[in-house]
């Protein structure tokens, strides 16, 4: 009887959120009580198969394959440290690159953001490092963890009073399918093939020569053809199904732009709203080089009909915003 309790413990509140549709907010936080009793099915199991078995032979067969399956989770578990909470079992496709990361949430809390820091302050050893991140309390909380001396050569944008050097970015939650940024990445952290952290220069000096190769081939690549779309502060191009934005004469502020892009699908009820638009600021995805910016964003892999894109920014008259339509079907603005 207890042990039928404890089945209807942990089926009956997920078939009640599936029957009801009920919103679980953030996660599947709000379900963690499921675990107590999924431990006692699997420590009752375990002991009735220790019971059903008569020989010793059968119970030291099942305490051998018991421990074979907690033991690949613990090789997976080390490999995987710190970043334990990333585990994912083989019932789960782990092979197929970036799958992972577009439809589950991975790191929480955010502890690659150390890894970027240390990476940081081991590459430039003298230097005091302005970095910027798409979560500034990750990044925050981060650099409270490392040692004084280290804790005092990192500083943030807004700290320093200019535009980033550097910036992390840290995929946290899933949107819809994206590249990781290839321009300017200086490291990277992938775990079963997903990219949950880049490191990359925003600013590239001439003495960048590799790291600045991507962006100055994906300039000579838009610069080919015509803009999809010019505005007096950016071209956007289009190629296949990868936005490329141009600044022509960019200086270091501008990196601090923020960008929207709201993607209108052709079947507007095949794609929650959540999906289609995003903000995401230039230094995660763009780099400054040769005196002109250049940012790059892939489309999602669904029918899009039109595209809504523009720029938030800061100055003297206060926050500002510009933003247009381009319908794909004509490639004109409206």
């Amino acid at each position: 009887r207890f042990e039928w309790l404890l089945l209807a413990c942990l089926v009956l509140p997920p078939a009640a959120v599936v029957a009801l549709q009920s919103n679980v907010y953030n996660g599947w936080r709000q379900m963690y009580f499921l675990y107590a009793p999924l431990c006692l099915l699997a420590a009752g199991g375990l002991r009735g198969l220790l019971a059903a078995a008569g020989r010793p032979w059968a119970r030291r067969g099942t305490w051998v394959l018991a421990a074979a399956a907690l033991a690949g989770m613990a090789v997976d578990v080390v490999r995987l440290h710190p970043y334990q909470q990333a585990y994912f079992n083989f019932l789960v496709d782990r092979s197929t690159p970036e799958r992972l990361r577009t439809r589950y949430g991975m790191l929480y809390w955010g502890p690659e953001y150390r890894e970027g820091l240390e990476h940081l302050l081991a590459r430039y050893p003298d230097a005091t490092l302005a970095v910027d991140s798409n979560s500034a309390r990750r990044l925050l909380y981060n650099r409270e963890i490392l040692p004084a001396a280290a804790r005092d050569r990192i500083v943030t944008a807004g700290e320093a009073g200019r535009a980033a050097d550097f910036f992390i970015s840290s995929v946290t939650t899933p949107k819809f399918p994206l590249p990781p940024p290839s321009l300017g990445v200086l490291h990277a952290r992938r775990i079963y093939g997903n990219t949950v952290l880049t490191v990359k220069a925003v600013d590239l000096s001439p003495a960048d020569g590799e790291t600045a190769a991507p962006a100055r081939a994906a300039y000579r690549a838009a610069a080919a053809g015509e803009p999809l779309f010019r505005s007096s502060a950016f071209d956007l191009h289009l190629d296949g199904r990868t936005l490329t934005w141009v600044i022509e004469s960019c200086r270091p502020e501008d990196t601090r732009w923020t960008f929207l892009l709201e993607v209108v699908p052709v079947a507007p009820d095949d794609v929650p709203r959540s999906g289609r638009e995003m903000h995401f600021k230039f230094g995660e995805y763009g780099v400054r080089f040769d005196g002109r910016c250049l940012a790059q964003l892939a489309l999602p892999d669904f029918p899009v009909r039109a595209l809504r894109v523009g720029r938030r920014w800061r100055d003297e008259a206060g926050e500002r915003r510009e933003a247009a339509t381009i319908d794909l079907s004509s490639a004109r603005r409206r």
